[in-house]
């Protein structure tokens, strides 16, 4: 049997073999990394972190401040119910607790887990401290809602995570 192979001439092939796997289930893997990244990062992140001590002392500033903001969304009246309401109570610090009006009031919304849906909105004051306007959110879900109230030179920002049916 001159042409009969030795016993075992396919054991190398098992490491061939092997190693293909291996580098095709790594190419879906960072297929998959790469194509299903949504894009989402901190943004000029060397700049904010220079910052910090300016941030900490407008924490500081907003803490005198001693606002409270009550966050509230109201029930869509049009065909879809997709026009929420959003009010937001501002109120002075706990206590005397009296309603601030003559506020400008602006309120945005970011979906934390995908880009391009962003939105934003100036609430306009209905009086005792109460400020609302219409918003049309383009997904039910969780966002994050950040609210910017300003008088002068006083800024009070507070955020909160809602979810949207």
């Amino acid at each position: 049997m001159a042409g009969a192979r030795p016993r075992g001439w396919w054991y190398p092939w098992i490491f061939v073999g092997a190693m293909a796997v291996v580098v095709v289930v790594n190419g879906i893997l960072a297929w998959l990394a790469v194509g299903t990244w949504t894009g989402i990062e901190t943004e000029d992140h060397y700049r904010k972190g220079l910052a910090y001590n300016e941030n900490l002392a407008a924490e500081q500033a907003q803490a005198r401040l001693g606002w409270t903001i009550d966050l509230a969304l109201m029930p869509g009246t049009g065909a879809g119910g997709d026009d929420r309401t959003f009010e937001v109570a501002v109120t002075s610090a706990a206590a005397d607790s009296r309603p601030l009006d003559g506020l400008e009031v602006e309120i945005q919304f970011v979906r934390p887990t995908h880009e391009g849906f962003d939105v934003a909105a100036r609430l306009a004051g209905r009086g005792n401290g109460v400020y609302a306007a219409p918003v049309t959110l383009p997904l039910a879900g969780q966002w994050q809602a950040r609210v910017l109230a300003r008088r002068g030179d006083d800024t009070f920002q507070n955020v909160r995570r809602i979810v949207v049916p």
